[in-house]
């Protein structure tokens, strides 16, 4: 199949309405090699309301990972992307639940991403700007400059829509926290995540993160990244999750997608 640059403008509503981040646990790409954080989601989404999952996610070795279970333990989503010194260079998706398998691979200045759902596949080849974010690393970016949220900076930065075979410019800001305590408002630090452009905007989910003021990720409102459904018509989920106060502990136990 012949790869093509872009996806069609007449797609926009279409691919931005199932747009999920990967949000990933693990709390730096520069901390220990082997350590991973756990956390649940609940569904907030009417035909699966109070759905539970478990998630982990960390980093073993050059690999950042993270993976979704539902109240079995069977695994319904999971992610990696691969490191090379400060960059990533291969990102792999699988959403086991709807049958959806997407690999993208950087060499120098494009992403070739290769994406199978059910029966059907296609191969899309993006630009590949020095700074793009890829599903479980955008936590640790946010991290890396918090200080710049909280004094109230706007940042902008694309972000790889794997699944969907694009990449989408986003903006992170700080928000107030919903908390009625003022312990927490003064202790914890809220990111919205919109799209920049403001035509993009009403099609984007809006994704809230939350961190302590160590700067640990703790909860996350908006996409999240199962999806139910048959692979021809795969539904998105909304939810919250929260991240347990749990040890640090190795992720190299996880499955292993390269």
């Amino acid at each position: 199949m012949k790869p093509r640059f872009a996806a069609p403008r007449t797609a926009w509503r279409t691919v931005l309405s199932v747009f999920a981040l990967g949000v990933g646990l693990v709390s730096s790409v520069e901390d220990a090699t082997a350590a991973t954080l756990v956390g649940d989601a609940e569904v907030t989404t009417a035909a699966a309301r109070g759905a539970r999952f478990a998630v982990g996610a960390g980093r073993c070795g050059d690999a950042v990972v993270s993976e979704w279970r539902d109240a079995e333990g069977r695994l319904v989503a999971h992610e990696q992307v691969d490191l090379q010194g400060e960059s990533w260079v291969r990102y792999r998706l699988r959403r086991e639940s709807v049958g959806q398998d997407v690999k993208a691979v950087r060499d120098g200045d494009r992403v070739r991403v290769q994406i199978r759902a059910g029966a059907q596949e296609r191969t899309v080849v993006l630009p590949a700007p020095t700074i793009m974010i890829a599903g479980p690393l955008l936590v640790p970016f946010l991290q890396g400059r918090l200080d710049e949220l909280r004094r109230g900076a706007e940042l902008e930065f694309p972000y790889l829509v794997a699944d969907q075979g694009l990449t989408l410019r986003l903006r992170a800001s700080r928000a107030e926290h919903s908390a009625t305590g003022a312990a927490l408002r003064n202790t914890r630090t809220v990111v919205r995540l919109d799209a920049a452009s403001l035509l993009m905007r009403p099609f984007v989910p809006p994704t809230v993160l939350e961190f302590d003021a160590a700067g640990q990720f703790v909860a996350m409102q908006g996409r999240l990244l199962p999806q139910m459904g048959p692979s021809s018509q795969p539904q998105s989920l909304d939810g919250v999750m929260r991240v347990h106060d749990a040890p640090m502990q190795s992720s190299c136990h996880m499955r292993d997608l390269s």
